[in-house]
């Protein structure tokens, strides 16, 4: 996420957060007839970290507080997991005689790492052994840069979160020795929550770069659905108000249920604006992924990857639409690509017809701006707003690919070529043919 916070909204915080510190949650709650709840939903808040620190996790628990209220079934559960500078703790709303009701159910004596998967898994193990429920979602809030594989070298990449630790200065995302903090690698999360047991409906990446065909195509045993953003995304947030009664709650999952998962973060970030004021023109470009047809996808890109770049060939990539550069300052040098963009750029028109027949069953909801923010250079005390265009918006799919290039090699810094080798689906879209 890009910062962008609001000091003036705190205010609310106290109030709205304002909760028990008892575990004790009534045994008379009642349960589905089954024994179970209807649907338990974890916002996973690693926010020990840049984010956490200019205020966006207190801003978004209050709203994700805010949303809980709106709810109307005594049948579900909203967890709200958070680790920032202070301990981590558990939260759990839900509907009780009528009202809405806060239990602090878990408060942990040591700090936690919340990129570590084994957090994660331990978080989702607790839940669904204690609080057993017919539907899963999961909120994964943090900083993002979708697949690129974490390291401690530079906080330019990571995968999913930043966790700086015990004594680490979070404001500039760097651990006490002054190296990155700790990302969570995307096949580490999926064996993270492989082991806890739970099959989630659908993951939402409330963080910048996440939807990747590479990522959901690692998180496909893991969940029925992924949503997120291609984009960077404001650093304020999804506007939880709205989102958890008007599409995060609601049942069952159906692809026309999670696509509003989609529709109402596009609209409430891009489209409303009653909320302008607080996302600005970030632009935003958001995706559903149904994680069940990614293996078909797979095997129709396979067919023509070969086709484009058998003997590590370099089409031009000029005209392909493009969300984000490595680095700031290698703007020019992207490494998400569109991936409608990219295939009805690269293809003839019967091959690429063909392929996006296939596309369109895996991605079901496609949401895209005129223009899009990639990031910010501040200097001399100014700041410099990096944006691009939507330069093919009749083909956008909001779903990000990784496209091998000769710099990517040599002249570049990183060595992105040799880390899409390690990706399940170099493999599986047929990329280990082409010499790439």
């Amino acid at each position: 996420m890009i910062h962008r916070i609001f000091p003036f909204l705190l205010l609310a915080v106290a109030t709205l957060l304002s909760c028990s510190d008892d575990s004790n949650v009534p045994s008379s709650r009642t349960t589905m007839d089954d024994g179970n709840y209807r649907r338990s939903v974890l916002f996973y808040l690693a926010a020990q970290n840049s984010l956490g620190q200019a205020g966006a996790a207190r801003l978004d628990s209050a709203e994700i507080v805010a949303g809980a209220t709106r709810l109307t079934s005594s049948y579900d559960n909203v967890f709200l997991f958070i680790d920032d500078t202070q301990l981590p703790r558990l939260y759990l709303i839900y509907r009780y005689n009528n009202r809405t009701e806060i239990s602090k159910i878990l408060t942990w004596s040591t700090d936690l790492n919340s990129a570590d998967p084994a957090t994660l898994c331990n978080v989702l193990s607790y839940i669904s052994t204690n609080y057993p429920s017919n539907s899963y979602g999961l909120v994964m809030w943090s900083h993002g840069n979708g697949w690129v594989p974490s390291t401690n070298v530079t906080n330019t990449l990571r995968a999913f979160g930043v966790d700086v630790g015990p004594n680490g200065d979070a404001s500039n995302d760097v651990d006490s020795t002054g190296r990155a903090g700790t990302q969570m690698d995307i096949t580490d999360m999926a064996d993270a929550i492989s082991q806890s047991g739970v099959h989630l409906d659908y993951i939402f990446f409330d963080a910048c770069q996440m939807q990747n065909i590479e990522v959901a195509y690692d998180l496909r045993q893991v969940t029925d659905y992924v949503v997120g953003s291609a984009t960077v995304t404001s650093g304020y947030g999804a506007y939880y108000t709205s989102l958890i009664p008007y599409a995060l709650f609601q049942y069952p999952a159906t692809d026309e249920n999670v696509s509003l998962i989609a529709s109402q973060y596009y609209y409430d970030t891009v489209e409303n604006t009653s909320l302008s004021r607080y996302y600005g023109n970030t632009g935003n470009a958001i995706s559903v992924i149904k994680t069940a047809y990614l293996e078909e996808l797979a095997d129709s890109t396979a067919k023509y990857v070969n086709k484009i770049f058998a003997n590590r060939a370099t089409p031009s990539l000029d005209s392909i639409q493009h969300y984000y550069s490595s680095d700031y300052y290698y703007y020019n040098m992207p490494n998400f690509y569109d991936m409608g963009s990219a295939f009805h750029r690269l293809l003839s028109t019967d091959d690429y017809n063909s392929w996006l027949t296939t596309a369109r069953k895996c991605v079901l909801t496609s949401k895209a701006s005129d223009s899009f923010l990639f990031g910010r250079i501040s200097s001399g005390g100014s700041t410099t707003e990096l944006r691009l265009d939507n330069i093919d918006p009749d083909n956008l799919l909001a779903v990000t690919m990784y496209i091998p290039r000769p710099l990517f090699s040599s002249i570049f810094r990183y060595p992105y070529n040799t880390y899409f080798q390690a990706t399940s689906w170099y493999t599986a879209a047929g990329w280990n043919l082409t010499g790439w």
